[in-house]
């Protein structure tokens, strides 16, 4: 189980040391105050208030994106997006990567709602044009296929007698790769996670919190990202596609996209399994995204 790193011993050294980066924050001052997010099971996230303004303190025990190794390509994909507007600013990140400060952007986040709203992703769109258009660095660069087979394997051990074999699903992969039209496209810094609590409604315009999940891949993933953890937003997919820039592709190229990226989300959560016990939530995301892979698996690669 992912521990508190502010609680524990050692994880009380490494706040205090965060704390410490952070612009004008004394402990006992008056005109500090730290105020806990809510966040995800391994991450822990505070606003942090000083005289000097308000920033996002985040301690992170461990990675728990995709299998990354470590954040160093969430630090560079996450700084490159910032200075083109599209992200908060890194005020400071720790070389261990155990914590990362942030300048803190006011605004409403987005609800659910906002997904099944065809002005909303438009403007979702057009940001992700904007983050597509960047011209994509070498680092953070995602062989999906080879993350499959990285899963296929690390997954095939532990596999339950009435589990599926991940091996099964590693040459349809390949097909759909090539139906979505991948290799045809340049690739592109993805935000790779877009759910409302990503997704703020700052004065500036649209701002991408979280880059954990960040590479640099399809564009396409991206779109297929948001269609795969929203119903609502797939009636108006044409509207993502035209206003992201991606108006050319067919439906049968974005079905392909959309059964890769939930069959690489459904991987994911079976290898995190392994790891820590899932709640009831993630359960019932795993078994939506086992009848998602099953259900189109004829789609994207037929």
């Amino acid at each position: 189980m992912a521990q508190d790193l502010s609680t524990s011993a050692a994880g009380g050294l490494i706040f205090a040391e965060a704390l410490a980066h952070v612009p004008g924050f004394h402990a006992g001052d008056p005109g500090s105050e730290l105020l806990p997010l809510a966040g995800g099971r391994v991450n822990r996230t505070w606003r942090v208030r000083t005289p000097v303004g308000l920033f996002v303190l985040r301690l992170s025990p461990a990675p728990d994106a995709w299998l990354a190794s470590d954040r160093s390509v969430e630090r560079a994909l996450h700084g490159i997006a910032a200075s083109e507007g599209l992200a908060p600013r890194i005020v400071q990140a720790d070389p261990l990567d155990r914590w990362m400060i942030t300048e803190f952007i006011a605004g409403p986040l987005w609800s659910d709602a906002d997904f099944g709203r065809a002005e909303c992703l438009a403007a979702l769109g057009r940001t992700l044009r904007r983050l597509h258009a960047i011209a994509a660095p070498a680092v953070g660069r995602l062989d999906l296929l080879g993350a499959l087979h990285s899963y296929a394997r690390r997954l095939e051990p532990a596999r339950g007698p009435a589990e599926a074999d991940p091996h099964i699903y590693l040459e349809p992969a390949a097909a759909a790769w090539r139906r979505s039209g991948a290799p045809e496209r340049p690739p592109a810094i993805l935000h790779h996670d877009l759910h409302g609590s990503n997704l703020i409604r700052a004065a500036t315009g649209l701002i991408l919190i979280d880059w954990e999940c960040s590479v640099v891949a399809d564009p396409l993933l991206d779109v297929a990202c948001v269609l795969s953890y929203f119903e609502a937003a797939r009636e108006h997919a044409s509207v993502l596609l035209e206003s992201s820039g991606l108006g050319a592709v067919s439906d049968r190229q974005l079905a392909a996209s959309r059964w890769l990226f939930d069959l690489h989300t459904w991987f994911w959560y079976r290898e995190r399994r392994l790891r820590m016990a899932p709640t009831p939530a993630e359960v019932a995301a795993e078994r939506r995204l086992a009848l998602a892979v099953e259900r189109g698996a004829a789609a994207a690669t037929g």
